[in-house]
């Protein structure tokens, strides 16, 4: 599904100066993209690497459905990937040394996951696999929990039961279980004050799993992810990452101008074409933010095509 379907017009006036424009940004586009393409061929994340590779259609899918069934355990759980590694957003500060076989198993998991979503793999014998490896490290109380990170039982959850919800082959019992522990604990302050991690798990579940106080969760979720992004507390790239990982077409309480959105996108690219140019770990930590870049723009440009200059604009919300 397309992450927005939203008014394009940008307030300009006429058919000519309109199709300029968007021949104009459309070049832009392009250009950042190769530009972060290759940024990524320049660093040693070979998993970045491939899943833009596939983006950009210079492999075929397949190399990553193969990539992925073959990083499990025997048990069906995933081993680490360079998703966290290189940065991706909402995780918290984790040692891959310090983790139990549990959490490596939650955590890898979970990667494995999120990157099969992002490129419609979601599917196949090794979803089935993992996603009972996920379910059978599910806590007692619904939680699914990652032992040193106490203040991260409520990413965790919502991540993987939401995930385990973009699946048909998850067991609706755990599914369940994940909603009670979470809808316990929501409120609107949980997503709102800078709760980037709690914003998007809260929203990843709440979009995927049928739950009586979804549509509540999710008014608050979408107005405070609009808030973040008038803000610029959250930079464009963070606000696409929570709507590439709900996979929706609109969020509740939400209003997003497609082209607002990729000219803020576009304006995040650093020098060297990569994204996340403030963090602290230098290049190699931000190998996941440039991909979801990468992806943002490859969805936002597909809303323009899908939406071209001579139709009349609309805004709807997500």
């Amino acid at each position: 599904m397309d992450i927005v379907h939203l008014d394009t017009s940008g307030g300009r006036r006429g058919a000519d100066d309109e199709a300029a424009y968007f021949h104009a940004l459309r070049l832009r586009a392009a250009d950042a993209l190769e530009r972060a393409y290759r940024f990524l061929e320049a660093q040693d994340d070979d998993w970045a690497r491939l899943r833009s590779r596939v983006l950009c259609d210079a492999l075929p899918g397949s190399a990553l459905a193969q990539r992925l069934a073959g990083h499990l355990e025997p048990d069906g759980s995933a081993r680490l990937g360079t998703l966290v590694s290189g940065g991706g957003l909402g995780f918290p500060p984790l040692e891959p040394a310090r983790l139990d076989a549990d959490g490596r198993a939650i955590v890898g998991t979970l990667e494995a996951f999120l990157v099969a979503a992002d490129a419609r793999l979601l599917h196949g014998a090794w979803v089935e696999r993992a996603a009972r490896a996920l379910e059978a490290r599910q806590s007692s109380d619904g939680a699914f929990r990652v032992r040193g990170l106490p203040d991260a039982d409520i990413f965790f959850t919502g991540m993987v039961a939401g995930m385990l919800g973009r699946t048909p082959l998850s067991r609706p019992d755990a599914l369940e279980h994940a909603g009670v522990y979470l809808a316990e604990r929501f409120s609107p302050d949980l997503v709102e004050d800078d709760g980037y991690a709690a914003l998007m798990a809260c929203s990843l579940y709440f979009t995927n799993v049928g739950h009586e106080q979804a549509d509540e969760a999710l008014q608050w979720c979408g107005r405070a992810l609009e808030k973040g992004f008038r803000s610029r507390r959250h930079d464009a790239v963070a606000t696409l990452r929570v709507l590439l990982a709900c996979d929706a077409q609109a969020m509740p309480g939400a209003t997003f101008d497609v082209v607002e959105l990729l000219e803020r996108v576009l304006e995040e690219q650093a020098r060297d074409g990569g994204f996340a140019q403030l963090a602290l770990g230098g290049a190699a930590t931000r190998t996941t933010q440039t991909f979801d870049a990468m992806l943002g723009i490859v969805r936002l440009c597909a809303a323009l095509e899908a939406q071209k200059p001579d139709a009349p604009g609309r805004r709807t919300k997500t």
